[in-house]
């Protein structure tokens, strides 16, 4: 594997030029699973081919779901699944792993156990789990209590009521997914809005969602016994993997750059706002929308950072680009704080605290207590030679922070950041100006 990126930077890098992101990971791995569970053919126009997405697209065929391959699009022909023969290995896909469980929970005589990679199977499930116990799942942890894997045995679930206790959009898209197979109705209750990518899509196969909103809730509910039905799905670009472009095209010297076809969802969003009260320059325009997700470009311009707040009620809706938020301190006026995002330490890494090593290494000041990062700026940063713990985040940030250090900078475990954005060298060698890539053994 190409596992180590070495990079040299002979004089200050500047940054330039257009890109379309990859495609969002999260919407393609939804999109795959409706399209296995709905009757007929559904086209997914547009989808991400990175290592979680086909761990996802793998699943789906072992479950008996048709899978036809083009160059930019794929189609599944869904409706009928069982069990497969052996275990449904996805890999890195946290995504997968928790809509899957509550999908196949909810299907009857579907018997399949759901493992994964060892960082998969470090990560909480109990959380879903355990509300999918409360609508009559027979789930079974094999190996370690409230982790992966699980044996998942598919029947009738009943209807329920639940409140989630922490905003998250993969809890609520795993419910919603086990209501499509429950008698009655499911209803799920956010005080904190999470992505809505789930909301988005189950109209568009044919699914009735019925939205609530009102005294700082919101209430979603499914009637089950609906089937979805087959549909097409446009996957816009996506505005995570566009992140690092959007923090180095504010920090770097240079033209600027243009984000093409990029998702525009306002619960995604978050970070944008925060880094606008900081000062930065950047411009959003909406071209319009696929299917019910909207995109546009976003065009991002050298600026002049002041420090920054995070609080928690934000940390749903910028959740990936809170590393990148912290490598944006380093350069703004003041100290900015961060807090809340205690989530972070249950993704591939505990990312809170790999986020606080990486930005240190490179040479900035950061302090961490429990979930709350505080960041002085502006610091020169100087380069080092770190790894990214299997994580695709702190490898984007660490790439990031070389560019910013200059110098000869070296990033072990690199091809991590394959999970999510496979061509993130080759827009780095087309975007950048001063700097060497080389990525081997």
């Amino acid at each position: 594997m190409n596992d180590v990126l070495r990079i040299f930077c002979a004089q200050p890098v500047e940054i330039g030029g257009e890109l379309t992101p990859p495609s969002d990971k999260s919407i393609t791995i939804r999109a795959l699973i409706l399209g296995a569970l709905a009757d007929g053919s559904t086209v997914v126009r547009n989808p991400l081919n990175a290592l979680d997405t086909r761990s996802a697209l793998l699943a789906m065929q072992l479950l008996g779901a048709g899978v036809y391959e083009r160059e930019h699009d794929w189609t599944i022909i869904g409706g009928e699944l069982h069990s497969p023969s052996g275990a449904l290995d996805l890999g890195n896909s946290g995504t997968a792993l928790r809509l899957l469980t509550g999908a196949l929970a909810a299907r009857s005589g579907v018997e399949v156990v759901l493992t994964g990679d060892t960082s998969l199977h470090s990560r909480p499930l109990g959380r879903i789990v355990d509300p999918l116990r409360e609508m009559g799942a027979d789930i079974e942890y094999l190996e370690n209590e409230g982790r992966a894997p699980v044996r998942v045995r598919g029947k009738r679930l009943k209807g329920f009521r639940y409140e989630l206790p922490v905003p998250s959009a993969q809890v609520k898209s795993a419910l919603l997914l086990a209501g499509l197979g429950a008698e009655g109705t499911v209803e799920i209750i956010e005080r904190t809005a999470s992505r809505d990518h789930t909301e988005r899509m189950l109209p568009a196969f044919s699914v009735s969602l019925e939205i609530d909103e009102g005294d700082g809730r919101r209430v979603l509910k499914v009637r089950g016994g609906e089937k979805p039905k087959c549909a097409e799905v446009v996957v816009p670009g996506d505005i995570s993997a566009a992140f690092i472009w959007i923090v180095l095209g504010l920090l770097l010297s240079g033209e600027g750059l243009s984000i093409r076809d990029v998702g525009l969802n306002p619960t995604r969003l978050g970070a944008l706002r925060v880094l606008d009260s900081a000062g930065a320059r950047i411009v959003v325009q909406q071209e319009g929308a696929h299917g019910l997700e909207p995109f546009g470009i976003i065009a991002v311009h050298p600026s002049r950072l002041r420090r920054f707040r995070v609080d928690s009620g934000e940390i749903p809706s910028l959740i990936d680009e809170i590393p990148l938020l912290a490598l944006a301190a380093t350069q703004a006026e003041g100290e900015s704080v961060i807090e809340g995002a205690a989530e972070l330490k249950v993704k591939e890494s505990d990312r809170l605290r790999t986020t606080a090593e990486t930005l240190v290494a490179f040479g900035a000041q950061v302090e961490l207590i429990d979930d709350v990062m505080r960041v002085s700026g502006p610091q020169r940063l100087h380069p080092a030679a770190v790894e990214c713990a299997g994580d695709h985040r702190i490898a984007m940030l660490a790439l990031a922070c070389a560019m910013l250090a200059g110098g000869q900078s070296e990033i072990k475990g690199f091809s991590s950041a394959d999970i999510s954005y496979p061509g993130l060298v080759a827009d780095a060698d087309r975007l950048l100006t001063g700097a060497e890539l080389a990525q081997g053994g």
